[in-house]
């Protein structure tokens, strides 16, 4: 991946460890998220430990006690953390890591894209969370006898639900189960209100949608958390599957030819803005253009599979159903 989208996809947070598409589901029917959210699929039902869970790479993870010095390598790990409760466990994270203020002012800050293992190491981290195997960053700590989960962020995470599973883990890693569960029932309370809203509108009437992840026109695939958030608002997705790539690179002319009723940009913080999307040439045909329906969005809130992403698929709810939600 290009570094833009890396250090987006970076921005996505752990990867769940129990993955799958929705794609068989009856749309006419909300997801019951509500329901009690376990079993998780590659993790233990047990409340207490020992914590077990399945990492990308085919291994096992146990983790015996609640660890006391947590390295996140992963901003959306992070922020579910600091949601948990659970910070004071942190003695370090990613340097991407900006929400909440306790984890933009956090004192020890390490980057997941150059790792310096050494420096890992002497932090004696008793666990290390881990979401892109850069420059095989996996092995080194497992050489090294650090305990680690890996879940990678291509992978591992292509549903909302896959969201709650790993806040879910993480609260059962720093023993605090019972607030993972309130939080995850919050948040699928939030989610069901959306989708039984959109039950009335037939999936057929679905307008199409352009998601852009930066200005060379990377998107994001039906199977990726992203494009579940497309699916619950019932919008056609045109990276469709993306060819078995999760985030793939569309070109102009398949843009233009797929004719959007809506654009999402996702890298208005890079600098893309809604008049500079309008002013590409022969973008001027396109209906979401025409239309003025181009929606800018935080990319920390819809590229990071953590508690903010629901907020993120209400803003898009409202930007794209202003009248159906108000």
């Amino acid at each position: 991946m290009r570094p833009l989208v890396a250090m987006l996809a970076a921005a996505l947070l752990v990867a769940g460890a129990a993955c799958g598409s929705d794609s068989k589901k009856d749309e006419s029917k909300a997801t019951a998220f509500a329901d009690d959210p376990t079993p998780i699929t590659g993790i233990s039902p047990l409340p207490n430990y020992p914590v077990t869970a399945q990492r990308s790479d085919g291994k096992t993870l146990t983790v015996a006690q609640a660890p006391k010095r947590i390295i996140s390598l992963s901003p959306g790990a992070t922020e579910i953390i600091f949601a948990l409760g659970a910070e004071k466990s942190l003695v370090a994270v990613d340097k991407y890591s900006d929400f909440p203020e306790g984890a933009k002012n956090f004192p020890e800050k390490v980057d997941a894209f150059e790792p310096n293992i050494e420096a890992i190491a002497a932090l004696k981290p008793d666990l290390v969370i881990v979401a892109s195997d850069t420059a095989g960053l996996v092995a080194k700590l497992d050489e090294l006898k650090v305990p680690v989960y890996y879940a990678d962020i291509d992978k591992d995470i292509r549903t909302f639900n896959d969201v709650f599973g790993q806040i879910r883990l993480l609260g059962q890693i720093t023993d605090t189960d019972a607030k993972a569960l309130d939080l995850i029932k919050s948040l699928s309370e939030r989610v069901n209100k959306i989708e039984v809203s959109m039950q009335a509108l037939p999936s057929q009437a679905a307008p199409n949608v352009y998601h852009e992840l930066d200005s060379t026109y990377y998107s994001a695939s039906d199977n990726t958390f992203v494009g579940d958030i497309y699916r619950i608002l019932k919008l056609k997705n045109i990276a469709g599957d993306g060819g078995g790539v999760e985030y793939p690179q569309l070109t102009q002319e398949a843009i233009i030819a797929a004719n959007p009723r809506i654009i999402v940009l996702a890298d208005e913080a890079f600098g893309v803005t809604i008049e500079s999307v309008k002013a590409r040439p022969g973008w001027g045909a396109i209906t979401a253009v025409q239309n003025n329906k181009i929606f800018a969005i935080d990319p920390n809130i819809i590229s990071r599979p953590g508690p903010r992403i629901v907020d993120a698929l209400e803003q898009l709810a409202k930007d794209v159903y202003p009248q159906r939600f108000e």
